[in-house]
């Protein structure tokens, strides 16, 4: 029986151990989520041309977004983005170009606040720097002839034959026979954070996953605390029966 004994009081320290260990492992985790909530993303600012980091029909890959890219093409069509933000929270109306590249894809522009020279009409090739940007999955308008309620290439799939690119481009320069654009230009989204949320709230959850991990070890020293103290009482309640008896 002692041994039997031992032996759950073993298994149940290991048990209290492992618990314990996983919290602590679990506030570690958040601990360096706060950290690296500090940093921001490294973006590589080299200019490169649309081509060399992704392809029309192709889901955009990740290592490209925020990338500044050069195309060069003519605008087939232009839309309205309403509603759109830009960097600083500024809430506008954007107007975006489908351009036809000269490799043969077709990508959208953002070009600026509307309204924006119009470039449909004219000869030679427009010449585009700017960001490359994901698509964007919520509508901030209503859908619309000649409206995008969203920044994202599979709205216009049945409007053109051309194969389109996922994402978007803000531009940040357009040229045309060495001549630049004059317009309103977006201010193109920072480079974010390398996890989501606020330091802070990492460290507050940092704080409960160790707390529990404290109860954890803590509750079996409570519980023999409190039977110690019961025991006592229990003895001194059955000595005076035995004495009447």
């Amino acid at each position: 029986m002692m041994h039997q004994s031992k032996f759950k009081t073993f298994l149940a320290l290991c048990g209290v151990l492992i618990i314990a260990a996983g919290f602590a492992s679990l506030g570690m985790w958040q601990w360096d989520r706060a950290q690296l909530s500090r940093q921001t993303i490294k973006v590589d600012t080299t200019l490169v041309s649309l081509e060399s980091i992704a392809q029309p029909r192709i889901a955009l890959p990740s290592a490209a977004t925020l990338r500044h890219v050069r195309v060069e093409g003519t605008y087939e069509t232009t839309f309205l983005a309403p509603n759109q933000e830009d960097a600083r929270g500024v809430r506008g109306d954007w107007e975006v170009g489908l351009l036809h590249t000269k490799s043969g894809g077709a990508i959208l522009i953002a070009r600026g606040i509307a309204p924006m020279p119009s470039l449909i009409s004219g000869t030679g090739n427009i010449s585009v720097n700017g960001i490359l940007m994901p698509h964007q999955s919520d509508n901030y308008a209503p859908k619309k002839q000649g409206v995008l309620a969203r920044l994202d290439s599979a709205l216009i799939l049945n409007q053109t034959a051309l194969d389109l690119y996922d994402g978007y481009i803000i531009a940040q320069s357009e040229t045309r026979g060495g001549v630049e654009i004059a317009g309103a230009r977006i201010d193109p989204p920072k480079p974010r954070t390398a996890v989501p949320g606020f330091y802070w709230q990492h460290i507050s959850y940092v704080v409960i996953w160790w707390l529990m991990g404290a109860i954890v070890v803590f509750l079996p020293f409570y519980n023999r605390l409190v039977r110690s103290r019961v025991q006592p009482e229990s003895h001194a309640d059955e000595q005076p029966k035995e004495t009447r008896a």
